[in-house]
């Protein structure tokens, strides 16, 4: 998924493109939001939990659950709840900054490897 320079992801379709370059401050704020919410929960969390916690739709919620999972501030427990629909869900948690630090470091060595091997 491509993101934005302020990490807001998108589709690849130019409704997305300027659905994630609208109103750009009340979603880094809302993606801020959503995850002090993971950060303080005892135990892992739904979308849909936090949509109800923050008292906002699932689906301004869902796509910041994305964001903040691709840019490794929080992970699949590994764990599953049920959504209000009844369908299973994944359960987050929040991924402590010296671990994601550590995965970023990684990843950037693999991405480093991986363009010097097709030089």
């Amino acid at each position: 998924m491509p993101y934005t320079k302020q990490g807001i992801g998108y589709q690849k379709r130019d409704t997305s493109l300027e659905a994630a370059t609208s109103n750009v401050s009340e979603k880094v704020t809302l993606r801020n939001r959503v995850l002090a919410v993971i950060r303080e929960s005892d135990t892992p969390i739904s979308a849909d939990d936090i949509a109800e916690q923050l008292d906002k739709s699932f689906i301004s919620i869902r796509p910041r659950v994305t964001e903040l999972a691709g840019d490794l501030y929080i992970k699949d427990s590994g764990h599953r709840g049920k959504t209000k629909f009844g369908k299973s869900c994944i359960l987050w948690e929040a991924v402590p900054e010296n671990v994601r630090d550590i995965a970023i470091k990684f990843l950037e060595e693999e991405e480093s490897n991986a363009s010097s091997d097709t030089r």
